[in-house]
């Protein structure tokens, strides 16, 4: 128990330390980042899958929130970037969601082509905590049996055949076995705590009926447990070997509005790991490398991969979004 207790202590004194403020100037170099990756994705749009298109989705989204309606200085930047998103997910639209060869693939239809990401954030610091039981279940959750995970996707299938974007609350009808792996308690820790954070928060923009203080608890213990593994996996220089995990968890957590990881050395990190014509790898230690081999996504020619593509726009999107809500700086 005490070498539990000094290593919470240890990563607890880590990153409760007060970051400093995002520099309003560093808006240009995201602006560009997000720029030439959206240009990225437009250049390749036949080889990605439809997971990368859902990251432009969320960049979208968070661009909508990020137009001032002209008051803003990053106004006009705003609506160019807004137009990209909008230009990708149209022609993607042709391709997934039209072409009889991907059979009207229902994930661009629910989870992309549906305004199903937009919402007003509230940034807050001071949200997160600690608990030994994110540690316990880090080194427990290799035992569990993988054929007793239920598939994320076989979940959010059912979330989406229940349910439909709507103002009025409705009943979401999902099997027990979906229940007990996703929304029973919030614990785990790599993507399956991250697939876990992004069905209860599809659940919720899908009307589902959730106490709101049942959601707000599940998604501050998930994003509380995801701070802590990547400080964890920072401290040993895991994070590059794992790169798109931590973009997933950067995005799904920062959109909560939790600033513990809307970091300005993050930020650099992800603009450091950009390649020059915009991409993004899965893993930053070995280009020969891929943690994502089991996984339906795309790799082009030059090594990047299309999920995390996908997901660093949405990133990227997500900082500019912070600097554009937390800055006063307007045109009048």
């Amino acid at each position: 128990m005490s070498r539990v207790v000094i290593i919470l202590l240890f990563f607890w004194i880590n990153y409760t330390v007060e970051c400093e403020k995002i520099d309003f100037k560093v808006i240009t170099t995201v602006r560009h980042g997000l720029d030439s990756c959206l240009d990225y994705i437009d250049q390749h749009l036949q080889e990605v899958t439809v997971d990368c298109v859902m990251g432009v989705a969320l960049a979208r989204d968070l661009l909508i929130e990020s137009y001032k309606n002209g008051t803003h200085i990053m106004d006009n930047s705003s609506m160019k970037l807004l137009s990209k998103a909008f230009n990708i997910i149209g022609k993607s639209r042709m391709l997934f969601q039209d072409d009889p060869f991907n059979g009207n693939d229902w994930k661009f239809q629910y989870l992309v082509d549906e305004m199903l990401w937009n919402h007003h954030i509230e940034y807050k610091t001071g949200n997160l905590w600690i608990d030994h039981r994110f540690l316990d279940s880090i080194i427990e959750m290799p035992k569990f049996p993988s054929d007793q995970i239920l598939n994320s996707d076989q979940c959010l299938q059912e979330i989406v055949n229940s349910t439909a974007p709507t103002e009025y609350i409705t009943p979401c009808i999902i099997s027990w076995r979906c229940w007990k792996n996703y929304f029973e308690n919030s614990f785990g820790h790599s993507y399956y705590l991250t697939h876990k954070l992004l069905l209860l928060q599809i659940a919720k923009a899908r009307g589902c009926w959730l106490n709101e203080d049942f959601y707000k608890f599940q998604v501050r213990t998930i994003c509380s447990s995801i701070n802590f593994q990547i400080h964890i996996a920072d401290s040993l220089k895991f994070l590059d070997e794992n790169f798109d995990l931590f973009l997933e968890q950067v995005i799904l957590c920062g959109r909560e509005g939790f600033t513990e990881l809307i970091r300005p050395d993050w930020l650099f990190s992800v603009l450091k790991s950009q390649r020059l014509n915009g991409c993004f790898p899965d893993n930053l230690t070995d280009p020969r490398k891929s943690r994502l081999k089991k996984r339906d996504y795309q790799y082009f020619q030059d090594g990047c991969n299309d999920h995390t593509t996908g997901i660093g726009a949405a990133v990227l999107a997500l900082y500019y979004h912070y600097i554009v809500n937390e800055e006063s700086i307007s045109l009048v």
